[in-house]
């Protein structure tokens, strides 16, 4: 059986699963957002972690909502885009303005999360979200291959 996140559970469960991370991380988000403001602190937590992991040679990639002319699209995804680039973090967005709205936290093909949480202030700690851990390796695999063909038919950011 899978673990439901709600609300402000998703951050320490998202944290776990980059902490264990020994080979890959893909992330998929609509919304990114860092900030160093009191409550934007956690979520830059789990930033740095993103960075540390990508610096030790785990593979980090991130899948992000953009499109050209900036409609539907987070004024912090700009902003965040820049940051993983510049930390060795492989950034990619659809291709023809699609929006990217899917939410995914996928660790080393094994371990997911998926759900409505973005990674912003307001999703971990004002909305209300829920998320699921993936109980079971298959699910994870065919959301991993999701993953794999987005990000590789999509675009460098």
């Amino acid at each position: 059986m899978g673990l439901l996140l709600i609300d402000n559970e998703y951050l320490p469960q998202a944290n776990a699963l980059v902490d264990g991370a020994k080979k890959s991380i893909d992330v998929s988000m609509f919304k990114a957002e860092m900030n160093s403001r009191p409550r934007g602190r956690r979520l830059l937590e789990f930033f740095e972690k993103l960075f540390d992991k990508a610096k030790s040679g785990v593979r980090v990639r991130f899948l992000i909502n953009w499109h050209d002319d900036r409609r539907s699209v987070a004024k912090t995804n700009l902003y965040a885009m820049r940051e993983l680039k510049n930390r060795n973090v492989k950034v990619r967005y659809l291709k023809a303005n699609r929006c990217c709205h899917a939410k995914l936290l996928i660790v080393d093909k094994e371990k997911a999360i998926l759900g409505s949480h973005n990674l912003s202030v307001r999703s971990c700690h004002n909305n209300f979200e829920v998320s699921y851990v993936l109980p079971d390796p298959e699910s994870v695999k065919a959301l991993s291959g999701v993953f794999e063909k987005s990000f590789y038919d999509g675009q460098d950011a």
